[in-house]
């Protein structure tokens, strides 16, 4: 597993800020928080089992056994099945998080349910534990499961309010997005499998359902004919909560100034409307992505569609790319929809399906409006790869993928395109402003996650499918891999593969990406949308931290919610070094380093002595770090 320089500025971070805060020591021994100091003027520290170490067991709350959960405990040991801060925003003092549960667990379940894949759930469990060496998780040990749930995080005190669980309520929490009208917060996913809209109520806590797509029976319906229902794009136009979901009909946008009342839901945009683009059945790109972002920008409405389908896609490794279709309101109400992204010879598009002509790996596309532009961000189809890897033994659609990591492009008021991060080819001859090719760099960068507009600058998180991919790295490129360890792996890949001869070609040029891969997602800010600093490429140190997915802004200051199908999710403070300074006892260490000059040479002695000794105890944890790693 690769070092990284970083982790270790950590350690000696927290350790320097212990030894000036030497007053403290005398009143209170307290355990310094894991913190990562990017080496670019940005620091983020680990609230969340904030006395835990990365790569250990997170995900906010702590297992109690028997599928029950508990908050706060005492040396609690976390719960790694919240794999995401999923649905996630920030209130006041606090984040309002929805967790995914089970993240890949859940994925192989859709897989066998409704792709037809007919495994041994036992002998998967096995494999995933050898491939992953236990990292990976596939379940609790007592066999029950907590299941998703909605909770809010204290950012100043770490302390955590189970708001929506299985066993408080009993629900399985399932929220993808969440944003905040008129004063309350709106959650939108499915609760209970039924594609459904939350409202919280951040004064009470009170939660309750104010918009649900579907009966149960319609939803049964749906679901034995492949229809993937799950309520993902919401934003607020104007003054209108804005979702998408998917009905009866098909794919529809609707939108409500009172969100409260069901019967406010007023539908803006039916399948038809929006050119039939949506891609909604489980066998689609993205699970059937369907309607997957929406934001304002200007006076327009502006939807990113996840389109590919088995009937439209280019070829047996390609589906169609991503379509994004703008929507206005006219004078009487009605809303026209115009194709920006898609047909366009037949729908008048501006630009065909994803943009550029030459990029055909990205199924889907994240949006944000940042200083007057239209941001677009590519996410590339990752399940239908894990898909053919599990089930196929062919990395051929993952080695395609990598080929053609991310690109970031940002749209002005008239529709003109640039491309802001990515390769040059025939229509961006010159590549992207910034300079940074597709990716950032980085082929592992597979999905511009989540971005965010925070005190004037852009921050724009990336998804690591290297993270995923730790074991066929091990098995193709670490000369050290046990061969007995490797016997397992080739065993169980021919119980899932049919038709197994051996290691392909495709797992050899997948390994061959992985040998340069940095493990964990990337964290990129930028002031005026061209030039980018690099916060993170490693996961703030963790490799399991496989995406950036969930930002909260707070009165304390930006969060990160990070995706780890491993050791569960974390949340992390980020700062820049001088709001670190200015928030984090600034005052009081200027004080107390004030009245160490002011003392007399008995103080000065006494406190040198503590501060040799904080500085010994860093000099033997880095030490100690370096032995682990190397183990």
């Amino acid at each position: 597993m690769k070092k990284t320089i970083k982790r270790i500025r950590g350690i000696w971070l927290s350790v320097c800020i212990a030894a000036f805060c030497v007053v403290n020591v005398y009143a209170k021994e307290e355990q310094t928080p894991v913190v990562y100091d990017s080496g670019s003027g940005y620091t983020a520290e680990k609230i969340t089992h904030s006395e835990k170490d990365v790569m250990t067991t997170d995900g906010i709350v702590d297992y109690t056994g028997n599928g029950t959960l508990a908050a706060n405990l005492e040396n609690g040991e976390g719960d790694r099945g919240q794999n995401y801060s999923w649905g996630s925003i920030g209130y006041g003092d606090y984040m309002y998080i929805g967790t995914c549960y089970g993240a890949w667990t859940s994925t192989l379940q859709f897989m066998k349910m409704n792709l037809g894949h007919n495994y041994d759930d036992a002998v998967m469990k096995e494999a995933l534990d050898t491939y992953y060496h236990g990292h990976m998780y596939t379940g609790e040990e007592d066999g029950a499961e907590a299941l998703g749930i909605l909770l809010k995080l204290n950012v100043k005190t770490g302390e955590v309010k189970i708001l929506m669980s299985k066993e408080l309520t009993g629900q399985n929490t399932i929220f993808r997005n969440a944003v905040e009208f008129k004063g309350k917060l709106y959650f939108c996913g499915a609760v209970n499998t039924i594609p459904c809209i939350y409202q919280v109520n951040p004064q009470t806590d009170e939660c309750k359902q104010v918009y649900a797509g579907m009966t149960m029976e319609e939803y049964m319906e749906a679901y034995k004919k492949g229809v993937s229902v799950g309520i993902r794009g919401m934003c607020v136009y104007e003054d209108k909560l804005i979702v998408s979901c998917i009905n009866t009909d098909g794919a529809v946008i609707c939108e409500s100034e009172n969100p409260t009342d069901q019967q406010s839901f007023k539908v803006i945009a039916t399948d038809e409307e929006l050119f039939h683009y949506p891609a909604y059945n489980y066998c689609d790109s993205i699970y059937g992505g369907s309607i997957f972002d929406m934001t304002q920008y200007g006076k327009s409405l502006y939807v990113s569609i996840c389109t590919g389908k088995p009937e439209n896609a280019i070829d047996e490794n390609t589906m169609q790319p991503f379509g994004i279709v703008r929507g206005d309101v006219q004078e009487d109400g009605s809303w026209k929809w115009t194709s920006v992204v898609g047909d366009k010879e037949n729908d008048g598009a501006k630009y065909t399906f994803g943009i550029d002509p030459e990029r055909t790996r990205s199924g889907a596309a994240n949006l944000i409006s940042f200083g007057g532009y239209l941001y677009i961000g590519e996410y590339n189809d990752e399940e239908i790869a894990v898909e053919r890897m599990l089930f196929d033994n062919d990395f051929t659609f993952m080695n395609l993928n990598f080929e053609q990591p991310v690109n970031f492009y940002r749209m002005d008021e008239d529709e003109n395109v640039e491309l802001i991060v990515g390769d040059e080819d025939e229509m961006f001859p010159e590549g992207g402003l910034s300079g940074m090719g597709s990716g950032f760099g980085c082929n592992e960068n597979q999905y511009i996650w989540k971005m965010v507009e925070y005190d004037g600058k852009l921050y724009v998180g990336t998804y690591d499918a290297s993270s995923f991919l730790l074991p066929l790295d091990e098995y193709m490129n670490d000369e050290n891999a046990d061969q007995d360890w490797k016997d397992k792996v080739d065993g169980y890949v021919e119980k899932l593969c049919s038709d197994y001869q051996g290691v392909p070609e495709s797992a050899v040029t997948c390994g061959e990406y992985l040998d340069k891969a940095i493990f964990g997602f990337d964290l990129y800010v930028t002031e005026d949308g061209i030039h980018f600093t690099k916060i993170t490429d490693d996961g703030f140190g963790d490799p399991y931290n496989h995406g950036c997915r969930a930002f909260g802004i707070t009165d304390e200051g930006l969060f990160v919610g990070t995706a780890n199908p491993f050791y569960g999710t974390q949340v992390w403070r980020l700062s820049e070094n001088a709001d670190l300074e200015k928030t984090d006892g600034g005052d009081e260490i200027q004080d107390d380093v004030d009245a160490v000059n002011d003392s007399d040479k008995t103080d000065r002695g006494n406190i040198g002595i503590l501060v040799g000794v904080l500085i010994a105890a860093a000099v033997f944890l880095l030490a100690v770090y370096r032995k682990k790693k190397q183990k």
